[in-house]
Order: C-alpha cells, then sequence, then structure tokens
C-alpha cells in the first residue's frame, strides 16, 4: 500500500480473488471508513484530571514496546507497531483480526 496524505491506499496491481468478489462485496469498497489507534488508558480522579495544565504528562497503562490497536467503530481489527512515516505517526501491521 502507499500512503497519500494520510490514507492508506493500495498499490495497483492486478489480483484475481478481488475482481473474483461478488458484486455485491465489491459495491462497497469505495465506502470509507475511519480507524482509530489505541494506545493506552490511564485512569485518575477528576481532581487530577482538573489539575492538569500544558506540560502535565499523563502516564498510560501501556508499556513501549506494546502493540497498538486498531479499532473500527470500536472493535479491534488489527494489531501493530507505531512507525515514522515522514512526520507522521503509521502503525506497521503485525496481525489482522480473523
Amino acid at each position: 500500500m502507499n500512503s497519500s496524505k494520510g490514507r492508506a491506499t493500495p498499490v495497483a496491481q492486478s489480483n484475481p480473488a478481488t475482481t473474483a468478489r461478488p458484486l455485491a462485496a465489491r459495491m462497497i469498497d469505495d465506502v470509507e471508513v475511519e480507524i482509530e489507534a489505541f494506545v493506552g488508558n490511564a485512569r485518575m480522579t477528576v481532581a487530577e484530571l482538573n489539575s492538569l495544565v500544558a506540560d502535565s504528562v499523563v502516564t498510560l497503562d501501556a508499556a513501549l514496546n506494546q502493540a497498538v490497536e486498531l479499532r473500527l467503530n470500536g472493535v479491534a481489527v488489527a494489531h501493530g507497531e507505531l512507525v515514522a512515516v515522514g512526520d507522521k505517526f503509521g502503525v506497521r501491521l503485525t496481525e489482522l483480526a480473523a
């Protein structure tokens, strides 16, 4: 896949599996969805939340080497590792949901 303007686009190639898909399945190929990258959680009291200021650091429950979870409508669809893509973040997929 190529990345352009933060969007993943498939590399142009002929794939017999794609052309053999039923029409109903191919009709939704151009529907855009939003994927979220989930890194970790933090728990704090309301008082701690209210005391946050610029330059505060919120510690997440995730280890530095923990996989990032990609979610579609709140459902995990893949896991991967954070990578740099130019001056933006990307996720190198290591596992897809079954």
